[in-house]
């Protein structure tokens, strides 16, 4: 191992390749080589709980957390693998950790009620998962799981999930018909209703609009044009007797 990539390029092979005692091997002799590179304890942690040395790998994981108090991944995996462990009073300690350092708020605060209500806080457990799902607009799917699978023994309601803020609509919506594509029984008058004494049936109330329209203008119907012919005679007869009135000096030549 020449350099940092070679190692990372080397231990992930062996990962891949299903070797994870090759792989946690190397992973160790790179994080005691360059032991200011975070990013070969936290592999070699992962590796580890991948073999399921759990207390190992949350030795790691803390050691990297005090080097690096600020990042969320590697409070949240400390977190998971002391919940593993039964480690239950650190585990709390660690999700309020990872919570504080931005981790993803539904995820740890859904690991932090867990582990509260396991150490038997079941009220308050209950009561921060409800107040973080709704300032959160009732659209955590994890913590929504969570509330169902307590509300039981709670003895209390679960408060409705928002699906247009989880874009879980059901996808068999069907839209319903117009006005004009619903399809209208025709109607029944009786022997002494208006329509019928005025000839109208049932047939020509559900007749469409323009067959309504030629019923009443008949089959070759024309529009009616107004006669231009008189007008027209008039302009030409008009043209025909005008005077053209020529000023006498234009003929005067003297």
């Amino acid at each position: 191992m020449e350099s940092p990539e070679d190692a990372l390029r080397e231990a992930q092979a062996a990962e891949v390749g299903g070797d994870l005692a090759l792989a946690e091997s190397l992973l160790r002799a790179a994080s005691n080589r360059w032991k200011r590179e975070p990013e070969f304890k936290l592999r070699h942690a992962r590796v580890l709980r991948a073999l399921g040395n759990e207390r190992k790998a949350l030795k790691v994981y803390r050691s990297v957390l005090k080097a690096h108090p600020q990042r969320a991944d590697v409070a949240m995996n400390a977190a998971q693998t002391a919940t593993s462990l039964n480690k239950l009073r650190l585990a709390e300690s660690l999700w309020s950790r990872a919570l504080s350092v931005g981790a993803q708020a539904d995820i740890a605060t859904e690991g932090l009620c867990r582990t509260i209500w396991t150490r038997g806080r079941k009220e308050e457990s209950w009561e921060r998962a409800k107040v973080a799902f709704v300032q959160g607009g009732s659209s955590s799917r994890v913590l929504h799981d969570f509330l169902r699978e307590c509300a039981p023994i709670i003895g209390t309601s679960v408060p409705e999930i928002d699906l247009l803020e989880t874009s879980e609509l059901d996808g068999n919506f069907a839209p319903s018909e117009s006005r004009r594509e619903l399809s209208l029984k025709p109607a029944t008058f009786s022997a002494d209703s208006v329509e019928s004494m005025a000839g109208i049936s049932a047939a020509d109330l559900s007749a469409p609009a323009d067959q309504e329209l030629t019923d009443l203008l008949g089959e070759n119907e024309s529009r009616q044009q107004i006669d231009m012919s008189a007008l027209s005679n008039q302009i030409e007869a008009s043209a025909a007797t005008a005077e053209v009135n020529i000023p006498e000096d234009l003929l005067d030549f003297d």
